[in-house]
């Protein structure tokens, strides 16, 4: 369950100046993503790191790493539409390691990432089975339906990312 002591208020100042000087420049245009594709009000700071959640679903957000960025994207549209390319980013079952990788620069990175964050913006996110059973509680107090289960963000991407591979081999393309 998620604690609300965890969540503070974002600004974009705050938080970079949390953030370490040799990353900011990175920190700074995920910031600009994040605030282009919801909107500065929805974003809060979870433990310090910059994240969407609405009616207890996580949709989406980012933290800075040693090793990268990881962008987190708890929308199974997002995978659904996107799982192919983001699969060589993939570094978990939500999270994306922004960086550079074959031939994909940390600009084609960026680009999908603020693709992501746009496709986030529309739909909802990923809950735990522990907010889900309080928020059903509340809402069955309220007469409302039951949510629907969401699928695995990694299982969803090899889906999305085996039909698009069978779609080619039926159009004569090689994969």
């Amino acid at each position: 369950m998620t604690d609300a002591s965890f969540f503070a208020p974002y600004t974009r100042s705050r938080y970079l100046k949390t953030v370490a000087v040799k990353d900011r420049a990175i920190a700074e245009r995920l910031c600009a993503l994040l605030e282009g594709a919801f909107g500065v009000k929805d974003i809060q700071l979870y433990r310090g790191f910059p994240v969407v959640v609405r009616d207890m679903e996580w949709i989406g957000g980012f933290a800075m790493r040693v090793q990268a960025p990881m962008v987190y994207c708890c929308s199974r549209e997002v995978f659904e539409e996107m799982g192919a390319e983001l699969q060589p980013l993939m570094s978990g079952k939500y999270c994306l390691a922004l960086r550079a990788k074959g031939s994909m620069t940390l600009d084609d990175a960026f680009a999908l990432v603020k693709r992501a964050y746009k496709i986030m913006s529309q739909h909802g996110g990923m809950i735990c089975k522990a907010d889900q059973k309080k928020r059903e509680k509340l809402r069955a107090a309220e007469g409302e339906v039951k949510s629907p289960t969401r699928k695995s963000a990694k299982t969803t991407a090899k889906t999305t990312a085996k039909k698009a591979a069978k779609k080619l081999v039926k159009k004569g393309k090689s994969v």
